[in-house]
């Protein structure tokens, strides 16, 4: 893991795998989630000839903390490829990573030339009300009007009622309570312990403190802070049909609110076969 400072004194945590003289693709994690978990796409990156470089978002890893939102994160981003020498670039977000790479490109329509969506969320106030817990409805309430710290401290209370009792289990015990929350459909770590091993870690050293993943929730599960309309590069939505995570019904709503998308469903394909094992197919995209 590297630090890079921002202009106004941030520690920005990330990481660099893949083609060193490949062309650069910003990698937005999952949620939870670190700059760490990009390794699982190392592979596929080092075939396809990219240079893939994963934030880890504020609040995560070494990352410090900022107020929720989608467009600061967007603006780091083109902080940070700037200071790597790069003007023009492509962002990949997978899972909760999804609403920050649309929103790199919002931001930055001149710097962003392709997105990619791996099994990304639409608006969960929109989309999967139902999912929402009652704290998280008031939470965004609050948001909405004004009131950051107290809307951060109901989420923060939550995550502490959900996580605390994972944070004391040894490593085993860590896993097998992520197994038991992951949906039935979820099979994709099932035959490959290795790779399984490195997502339970970064997962782990995702919840040692638990501002990046409230940010998160707090950025994406209700209003976004930028119009989809403002992205106007080609965008890649990639969706499994038995992804019971994040459906692609999500990548429909996207798909009806981008000007330019193009949306793909994989037969079979659970949450974990998207995010992990499509690189070979996402990556192969930027050539097109």
């Amino acid at each position: 893991m590297e630090l890079f400072r921002t202009a106004d004194g941030r520690d920005l945590e990330y990481v660099e795998v893949g083609d060193p003289g490949g062309q650069l693709v910003v990698h937005l994690h999952g949620t939870p989630g670190t700059a760490g978990s990009v390794r699982l796409l190392a592979d596929a990156a080092h075939r396809k000839g990219v240079r893939l470089v994963a934030v880890s978002r504020p609040g995560y890893g070494r990352s410090t903390t900022t107020p929720p939102g989608l467009l600061s994160v967007a603006r780091d981003v083109g902080e940070l490829a700037g200071w790597l020498g790069v003007d023009e670039f492509a962002v990949l977000g997978t899972s909760g990573g999804g609403p920050f790479a649309l929103a790199t490109a919002a931001a930055l329509p001149a710097r962003v030339h392709r997105v990619l969506v791996a099994a990304g969320p639409g608006p969960v106030h929109l989309l999967a009300p139902q999912h929402l817990e009652p704290d998280d409805v008031l939470a965004l309430e609050r948001l909405a009007a004004g009131d950051v710290d107290g809307a951060v401290a109901l989420v923060t209370a939550a995550a502490q009622r959900d996580f605390d009792p994972w944070r004391q289990l040894p490593d085993g015990g860590f896993e097998e309570a992520l197994d038991q929350m992951a949906p039935p459909s979820e099979h994709y770590f099932d035959t490959r312990p290795e790779r399984r091993a490195e997502f339970v870690a970064d997962f782990r050293r995702s919840l040692e403190r638990y501002d990046g993943f409230v940010r998160d929730n707090l950025s994406w599960l209700g209003s976004w802070d930028f119009d989809l309309a403002d992205v106007v590069s080609p965008v890649l939505l990639c969706y499994g049909d038995a992804d019971a995570m994040v459906p692609a019904t999500n990548g429909e709503w996207l798909a009806g609110q981008l000007p330019t998308a193009t949306l793909a469903v994989q037969p079979d394909a659970d949450h974990g076969e998207i995010t992990f094992g499509s690189g070979d197919y996402l990556f192969a995209a930027l050539q097109n």
